[in-house]
């Protein structure tokens, strides 16, 4: 493993380091960064060959990452830092140092800057990724905890952490104007424990998901909100039985989430599960819902689409038996949108744990990768299977999340 080290400094505290002995380039011409949280590195993997690179990036205590244009920002937990990665040198050029540990990370379109929410600290501070600037005050805001980027990354919305919330962030969110860094809360008897946001095209419309009773509210729903003038305009609600993550495909706005009480026990044609999440189909034109479909329970903060395949991951779930020895049902659902139905993959009793933390379709292939466990599964999107012929990836250490940095 080749170390990457420099010293750079930008407004506010960040540093980084640089050698005149950087590693070659890999040559991969379809690369995906893997985040090894207990590795301390992102793993660069070769999608088009499904192989792992000798070479790494060292990066402390890595999660969640992000990319666009160039750049990779990575969440680094239990720091009060994120890193910034250059996609073409393969090198981590920057980690900015922030006031207090990120809790959720956002990246603009262009890749010029990064926006970090800081819970513990109550407010939002963003990075310049081409020299490491980092912003010198909090924007401030109580138990900021989500960041959701608008499509043309004008504007950031936050949402508080709804776990420890109080009156009147009970039913607020907040938009960050990203010229002027301007913070304006929206408040509003439609909005129970704002949980985070879909947007559409506008950069100043967006879904807001009502996570409502698992989150300590009264009422899980999805309300339209037009934030362009000067004063919001809410649509009618739209109840769902929970509402935690979601994703917008044409007119389709899919919405998973677990309710506080879950269906009877034990299995039966309205959960086959031990216990049931929910995932919920909104006609985004007529803001009609269809019939609630069962899905794995936990806390839902993960969804991707692929061949017309919903992959949908939690985190916390209830684990169920398997159907072969040694095997159980983990927080993993596929839902297959063109023929509805739902699959729940089996993995391998031995894993520590079935969290499913990152998704990533890859370009030009019927794959996805699915981190979950900690492992890198790679799944066959025309099966819903795990993909045969591909020899599973062994990680040393904890994977957490992946994104692919090339066409």
């Amino acid at each position: 493993m080749v170390l990457l080290a420099a010293a750079m400094v930008g407004c506010g505290s960040s540093s980084s380091s640089s050698t005149s002995t950087t590693a070659p380039l890999t040559g991969i011409k379809k690369r995906v960064l893997l985040s090894n949280q207990s590795a301390n590195s992102v793993n660069i993997l070769d999608a088009s060959r499904d192989t792992v690179s000798s070479k790494n990036i060292t990066v402390t205590a890595p999660t969640k990452m992000l990319t666009a244009s160039g750049k990779t920002l990575v969440l680094q937990s239990g720091r009060n830092t994120v890193t910034v990665i250059d996609n073409a040198t393969e090198a981590a050029t920057f980690t900015p140092s922030l006031i207090g540990p990120p809790s959720d990370i956002a990246i603009t379109p262009d890749g010029k800057f990064g926006w970090v929410a800081e819970r513990a600290s109550g407010g939002v501070q963003f990075v310049g990724t081409a020299d490491g600037s980092v912003s010198p005050t909090l924007i401030s805001i109580p138990n900021a905890r989500r960041v959701v980027m608008s499509p043309n990354g004008a504007k950031v919305l936050v949402f508080s952490d709804p776990l420890s919330q109080v009156p009147p962030n009970t039913n607020t969110f907040f938009v960050i104007d990203t010229n002027s860094k301007v913070v304006t809360p929206i408040t509003s008897p439609s909005l129970d424990q704002p949980f985070t946001a879909v947007f559409g095209t506008s950069d100043t419309q967006a879904f807001i998901l009502n996570c409502g009773p698992q989150c300590g509210g009264t009422l899980a729903s999805v309300v339209s909100v037009d934030f362009s003038g000067a004063t919001p305009v809410f649509s009618a609600n739209v109840p769902v039985p929970a509402a935690t993550v979601g994703l917008l495909n044409g007119t389709n706005l899919y919405v998973a989430g677990t309710p506080v009480t879950p269906p009877p026990i034990p299995p039966s044609a309205v959960c086959p599960l031990s216990h049931c999440g929910w995932l919920t189909i909104i006609n985004v034109g007529s803001l009609t819902p269809g019939t609630p479909i069962p899905i794995t329970d936990g806390l839902h903060e993960k969804m991707s689409l692929a061949n017309s395949r919903l992959y949908i991951g939690a985190g916390g779930c209830s684990v169920d038996p398997g159907t072969a020895v040694n095997s159980v049902r983990g927080c993993l659902t596929i839902f297959n949108t063109t023929t509805p139905g739902t699959k729940f993959p089996e993995e391998s009793a031995f894993r520590q744990n079935f969290d499913v933390t990152g998704f990533r379709p890859i370009s030009g292939r019927n794959i996805m990768y699915v981190i979950q466990g900690g492992e890198i599964d790679i799944f066959d999107t025309t099966t819903n299977a795990l993909a045969t012929g591909i020899t599973p990836l062994d990680v040393v250490g904890k994977a957490f999340d992946v994104v692919q940095i090339d066409p």
